[in-house]
């Protein structure tokens, strides 16, 4: 079973600025529930999916104190592939034809400039996270001498027409028919500066190897001569692991699985870092009472979010247990420890349950349902997308257990294609859908597309944006009666870079978000990835060090390896690493970085082989560690 994991790709779009702040108003009063109706499940389950990317970026947000500059200095000495240096001019090239596509990105840019040859400066008028993160960790660096002509042409069109002046640049017929020819572009092979690089000869539907790039960064700190890369699912993979003749994967096994690779071969450990998505459930605040948090948090401390995930995703998964709206394993790094004390976990309490609903005058009816204190039974009905099989059954499990408590639940899958338009026309009662996403460690990002309209849920109570979401009033509470403007926070979360100006505002949403339950998160999605850890590759980090705390999109397994620390066993004689990767589609030899297709990037990790980024982001100490880059600042 295969298990996207391309975060890094599925959310760039998220990778700009939010919408400035607006004045709060009153959400219009709740209605009563209609009845929901009873839909069929599906009776064949399709694969296992992400949810999709969101379909437009938000405007950028002004920031007090004005712009700054974000200087990179790179390594001296680096030289692609095709013998050229790296320098300046490509990382300059690479961003004038972001300008050219139109990259949101360069919402909060005024200029991208070379100082010599190893110093970019880039002038940021709107600083934040979003920004910081595409610049030093999430764009990959393209050759001018492959790329020179479209790099050339999209600077001159800028310095011309200036950053903004999209119809006397962008939007004219030379614009677009540069930007079709450069899709269009099929190089030879790919011209990379990382350690490894495809060779042509060896790329099939079924796998494709990597070779040395001598010149390459690191090379000359990784004892591997070469990569052997295997696309396909787990069935593909497992013989390989049951002879040791496999050392690593990101695929997505079943416990079954699992358990037969380590039983014949004790080297395996299953990595299970945290993938920093998952499911959760939706309130209309239009209908009552699911507008009341006594009724959200009843639906906590009911359900049990630990079977919820065992029944959707087996071990690939954990229950989330903060409820702060954001990963669990980001809330050491924004919350401090009597803060983390405070959050109700929510852990499973019947009674506790029952004491809530009684206290507001809620009751339990002859037949087990219970029935509000205006006298309508407590059934409700859940929309999931039907090809989001972990959503689901998450969805049919929720069922299951409310039922038992007396709160009826319908099910109704529908179509994912309508998922944009129903949410945010508020046309639902519960939605199962992105309880939290991460494509990053900034809360931002999950607070932007949870609470406020834009990108994400679209909760829009204000209705400036024509839309309604889940209608979720912007001002709330805390625990301790604090009182919280969500669109403010989130704003002034978004602001600057540095993270302990914006920490206030995080812990302010993140406790007010624990109380309130806009979204009750039942799980994230955990790797499942086993590694050989003698039988041809010795060296890796015990599997409860703190790096494997990183999500994918900052690789524990790339960070070894392109560090140098992991060295082929003595057995391993042709000194090659062996490992998998689900692409979402077959590889092809396809060496444009700017086609869809593209062979060179369409691995969260191996790309890493490939392109390594200027900084790796560690949980662990809060901040982007310099990799590729020799050092960064702004100011």
């Amino acid at each position: 079973m295969k298990q996207h994991k391309l975060l890094s790709v599925l959310f760039a779009a998220m990778l700009v600025l939010a919408a400035c702040a607006t004045p709060t108003t009153e959400a219009p009063k709740p209605t009563e529930a209609p009845k929901p109706t009873a839909v069929p499940a599906p009776t064949t389950a399709p694969a296992a999916t992400v949810a999709p990317p969101p379909t437009a970026a938000p405007a950028a947000t002004a920031v007090p104190g004005g712009p700054q500059t974000l200087t990179i200095t790179l390594r001296k000495g680096i030289k692609w592939s095709d013998g050229s240096a790296f320098t300046a001019k490509d990382v300059v090239g690479t961003w004038d034809i972001l300008w050219l596509q139109k990259s949101g990105n360069w919402a909060s840019l005024t200029d991208v400039v070379a100082k010599d040859d190893t110093t970019v400066e880039f002038k940021v008028s709107k600083p934040g996270p979003a920004i910081l993160d595409a610049i030093i960790r999430s764009t990959v660096t393209r050759p001018t001498s492959i790329y020179a002509k479209w790099m050339d042409a999209a600077a001159k069109l800028r310095k011309d027409n200036g950053v903004a002046d999209e119809k006397k640049s962008r939007d004219t017929d030379d614009a677009k028919k540069l930007v079709a020819d450069l899709t269009a572009l099929k190089p030879a092979a790919g011209v990379v500066y990382g350690p490894y690089n495809i060779d042509p000869k060896s790329v099939t539907e079924a796998q494709f190897t990597m070779l040395k790039n001598a010149t390459g960064f690191n090379a000359d700190k990784i004892d591997f001569d070469k990569v052997t890369v295997y696309w396909g699912d787990t069935a593909q993979d497992m013989p390989l692991y049951l002879s040791k003749d496999m050392d690593y994967s990101s695929n997505a096994y079943s416990p079954a699985n699992l358990q037969a690779i380590k039983a014949a071969n004790p080297n395996v450990v299953v990595l299970g870092g945290p993938a920093t998505n998952g499911p959760g459930i939706y309130f209309n605040n239009n209908v009552y009472p699911l507008n009341k948090k006594e009724v959200r948090q009843v639906f906590a401390y009911v359900i049990d979010r630990a079977e919820n995930c065992k029944v959707s995703l087996g071990d690939a998964c954990r229950a989330d247990k903060y409820q702060v709206g954001f990963t669990d394993a980001a809330v050491s790094t924004w919350l401090t420890p009597e803060q983390v004390a405070k959050l109700k976990t929510y852990d499973k309490d019947l009674a506790k349950a029952e004491k809530i609903l009684t206290d507001i005058g809620f009751k339990k009816g002859a037949d087990g349902i219970w029935v509000d204190d205006k006298g309508k039974k407590m059934e409700y009905e859940l929309i999931v997308p039907a090809d989001f099989t972990e959503y689901l059954a998450s969805s049919e499990n929720v069922a299951q257990q409310m039922a038992k408590f007396g709160i009826k639940i319908t099910v109704k899958p529908y179509p994912s294609a309508q998922r944009n338009a129903d949410h945010k026309a508020g046309k639902y009662q519960l939605s199962m859908d992105i309880g939290m996403r991460f494509t990053y460690f900034h809360p931002f990002v999950s607070y932007d597309y949870n609470l406020r309209p834009g990108i994400g849920f679209k909760n829009d109570p204000e209705g400036k944006e024509g839309e309604r979401g889940y209608n979720m009033p912007y001002k709330q509470k805390t625990a301790d009666g604090k009182e919280v403007d969500i669109k403010t926070a989130v704003t002034k979360m978004s602001e600057g870079t540095d993270a302990n100006v914006q920490k206030p505002y995080v812990q302010d949403v993140a406790l007010m978000f624990n109380e309130n339950l806009p979204v009750v998160q039942m799980f994230e999605r955990y790797l499942t990835d086993p590694v050989d850890l003698k039988s041809r590759v010795t060296g890796w980090l015990p599997v409860d060090d703190k790096i494997y705390k990183n999500n994918q999109n900052n690789s524990p397994v790339a960070r070894q390896f392109l560090g140098g620390t992991l060295k082929p066993s003595a057995t391993n004689k042709a000194k090659e690493f062996k490992t998998s990767y689900p692409y979402v589609q077959p590889p092809k030899a396809n060496y444009n970085l700017y086609s869809p297709d593209t062979v060179l990037t369409n691995g969260a990790v191996l790309s890493n082989f490939l392109y390594p980024p200027f900084t790796y982001y560690d949980v662990n100490e809060g901040k982007y560690v310099a990799f590729f880059a020799e050092k960064w600042e702004i100011k």
